[in-house]
C-alpha cells in the first residue's frame, strides 16, 4: 500500500472514530469527546418578543458573565482537542455590542473560527464592518418567513427588512473579508408551508447556507405546552411531510446549501 493511501486510510479511520464518539456521547448523554463548537450566551436580554421564544420574559440579570471570565474559558478551550468553533448567542448578543466585538477579536486571535447568531435589529452597515474586521467568520441571521408578513408576524414589524439589509451588508463585505452568511429558520405551525420558498429566497439573496431548526415549545425549559399554537399537529402533519419531501429533493441536488442532514 502506497504511503498516500495509508495516510488516507488513517484519516478515514480517525473520522469514523470521532463520529462514533459524538454519536455515543449523544446516545448516552455523556461526553466521550470534546465538542466541536462552544456557545457563549452573552445575555438573556433581547429587543424582540418572538412568538416562539420566552427568553425575553426571564428576569434580567445584573451579573451577566464577564468578558474576563469568557476570555479565561476561551484560553482553556485551546487545550481541548476538536474544539475549533466559538459562537456568541443571546438573547441578542449585540445588546452587549462592545464586549461581543472584543471577544470575537480575542477568539479569532487564538485561532478559533467565530460565529454570531443575530436577529439583525442592531446590524447597521457600520456594525457589520466592525464585526468582520474583528474576525467574525460566520453570521447566522434569523429568518422565519419567505414573506415579510409571516416573518414580521413571528418576530415583529419591520424585522424582515432589517434581516434582508443585514444580509446585503455582509454579502458586500465578502469582497474583502472571509465571512460566511447564513439564514436560520425556526420551523413552526406559522411558517412550515413557506420552508421551500425560504430556500429559494435564500438562494436569490445569495447567502451561503440555510439551517432549519424545529421549534422548542419553551426555550427557557420551564413550561412545555403541547397545546401551543406553535406546534404542528393534526392534518397539518400530512402537509409537513410533503414539504419535507421537497426539501429532501432540494438537499440531494444542492447538498451543501441546506445545512441539515437528510
Amino acid at each position: 500500500m502506497a504511503r498516500a493511501e495509508r495516510m488516507d486510510l488513517k484519516e478515514r479511520i480517525k473520522k469514523i472514530e470521532v463520529y462514533l464518539k459524538y454519536y455515543f456521547s449523544y446516545l448516552l448523554n455523556y461526553p466521550l469527546i470534546y465538542p466541536k463548537e462552544v456557545n457563549f450566551q452573552m445575555t438573556n436580554r433581547c429587543n424582540l418578543q418572538c412568538k416562539m421564544c420566552n427568553i425575553w420574559r426571564l428576569p434580567k440579570k445584573d451579573d451577566e458573565i464577564s468578558v474576563d471570565e469568557i476570555k479565561r474559558i476561551i484560553r482553556e478551550l485551546k487545550n481541548w482537542e476538536n474544539t475549533r468553533y466559538i459562537s456568541f448567542v443571546g438573547g441578542e448578543s449585540l445588546i452587549r455590542m462592545e464586549e461581543t466585538l472584543e471577544l470575537i477579536k480575542y477568539a479569532h486571535s487564538l485561532g478559533f473560527h467565530t460565529n454570531l447568531v443575530s436577529n439583525a435589529t442592531l446590524l447597521t452597515e457600520n456594525v457589520c464592518k466592525k464585526l468582520v474586521e474583528a474576525g467574525l467568520e460566520r453570521i447566522a441571521l434569523s429568518l422565519d418567513g419567505a414573506r415579510k408578513e409571516t416573518h414580521d408576524f413571528i418576530r415583529g414589524k419591520g424585522n424582515f427588512d432589517k434581516v434582508m439589509k443585514a444580509a446585503k451588508f455582509f454579502l458586500k463585505l465578502k469582497e474583502n473579508f472571509n465571512i460566511k452568511v447564513d439564514f436560520t429558520t425556526v420551523v413552526m405551525s406559522y411558517n412550515f408551508r413557506e420552508l421551500v420558498d425560504i430556500y429559494f429566497l435564500a438562494k436569490k439573496v445569495g447567502v451561503d447556507q440555510i439551517f432549519f431548526q424545529s421549534v422548542v415549545l419553551d426555550n427557557t425549559f420551564q413550561n412545555f405546552d403541547y397545546n401551543s399554537p406553535l406546534w404542528i399537529k393534526g392534518d397539518d402533519l400530512k402537509e409537513l411531510r410533503e414539504v419535507i419531501k421537497r426539501l429532501v429533493a432540494l438537499k440531494i441536488k444542492d447538498k451543501d446549501f441546506i445545512y441539515n442532514s437528510i
